[in-house]
């Protein structure tokens, strides 16, 4: 008896895996790309949230000009690959990389405000993330980046600029 025994795999099968892999991709990929934008403003957020102390010791030394002088406030922002905008008190920065900006002279109602650079998740590119400080010296996080993309701490405003 000669049995004659195929192996491997019908064209049906295979077309069933590849859909398979292909209905995954299609939930999967969305999941990815706001994971990535959540992760990207908590990055922002982070890097803003760094900054509170600088703004605070140099409200509490009166010093309320930005710069590197004696008696002016040097925030000495850290360039950041997320980030869009120039140094404020003329530090050379790498090319596609930024530093949060601070309200020049500072009070204390002052902002430090971040604008999402163009080489983070299209949702966010050209968005900003900003702490505001109240006169009490609490700070609050306002942002015009979807509030789905947003930490829990920080409120969506359209109107943010």
């Amino acid at each position: 008896m000669n049995l004659n025994v195929n192996k491997g795999f019908t064209l049906i099968e295979l077309m069933i895996v590849i859909a398979i892999i292909g209905i995954l991709a299609a939930i999967a990929i969305p999941q990815y790309q706001n994971y990535v934008a959540r992760s990207q403003t908590t990055r922002v957020y982070a890097e803003l949230s760094d900054l509170r102390n600088t703004v605070e010791d140099c409200l509490n030394n009166g010093k309320t000009t930005i710069g590197v002088g004696v008696n002016e406030c040097d925030p000495r922002a850290a360039a950041s690959n997320i980030l869009s905008g120039s140094s404020q008190v003329g530090a050379s920065i790498p090319t596609n990389y930024g530093v949060a900006q601070l309200d020049n002279p500072l009070t204390l109602t002052s902002r430090i405000v971040g604008t999402v650079a163009n080489n983070s998740a299209v949702v966010l590119r050209g968005r900003k993330i900003g702490l505001t400080r109240s006169s009490e010296g609490n700070w609050q996080c306002v942002s015009n980046i979807d509030a789905k993309y947003l930490p829990n701490n920080c409120r969506h405003d359209a109107n943010f600029n």
